[in-house]
């Protein structure tokens, strides 16, 4: 995946430069309908996108995170589960996070149309308050495979949730599940406050639920005694 994810970007590239050099929008258009999900996409029909879209990255940093990150841990979630189990958890972390991508723009979209006012969250008596509710149009686009490395993660770390890994900008090893369980609750926590809107957060949630659902109902066995 790690290969796919850098030739899709590689094509991305040249799209860019055709469209620089030669205003040629050819390939651009390709990509925005065949490659990355949007919801323009999911109405047309073109239901692939909601797995392609996992090997697409518009930013060289993006890029480079997602596949640090997938070449920590896709090796060990192989040894573990087995390649199929591996690819599985891929895809349906994919799909799962688009779907939730979809499900969350949705729901930010109806509160926007209603004009309610945001409410402020009270946790254990601390009130934070809430932005405004925010979504990025009828077309908004959702590219990376952070929802498919992430369900990897999330799968591995049910597995060996005592394993310590470094999580930015923590400078300390904390045990994975503990890693997996403080992501998701920013994740949500950040959606929710609607804080940089910009990123992913319900479509990492996806991802990581998908990675959870799939240990608990095929892996757990297999998980118990990594194949490495």
């Amino acid at each position: 995946m790690i290969g796919v994810s850098c030739s899709a970007y590689a094509y991305n590239l040249h799209a860019d430069a055709q469209v620089t050099k030669k205003r040629d929008y050819s390939h651009r258009k390709f990509i925005d309908r065949n490659l990355v999900f949007s919801r323009e996409n999911y109405e047309s029909g073109r239901w692939w996108t909601m797995i392609t879209h996992s090997v697409v990255h518009f930013h060289a940093v993006h890029l480079a995170l997602n596949m640090l990150a997938l070449a920590s841990f896709g090796p060990r979630s192989v040894a573990m589960f087995g390649l199929p189990s591996t690819a599985v958890m891929w895809l349906g972390s994919s799909v799962a996070g688009s779907w939730a991508y979809l499900t969350g723009n949705e729901y930010k979209a109806r509160q926007v149309k209603s004009g309610v006012p945001p409410k402020e969250i009270n946790i254990f008596g601390l009130r934070l308050p809430r932005g405004q509710p925010s979504v990025s149009g009828p077309e908004w686009k959702a590219l990376g495979s952070s929802s498919s490395v992430l369900g990897l993660l999330a799968a591995v770390a049910c597995a060996q949730p005592r394993t310590p890994i470094y999580m930015f900008p923590i400078p300390v090893a904390i045990p994975m599940s503990s890693a997996i369980l403080g992501f998701g609750l920013g994740s949500a926590m950040a959606w929710y406050q609607d804080l940089l809107p910009m990123l992913g957060h319900t479509a990492h949630l996806g991802g990581l639920a998908f990675g959870v659902l799939w240990y608990v109902l095929r892996l757990r066995r297999i998980g118990r005694t990594p194949r490495f």
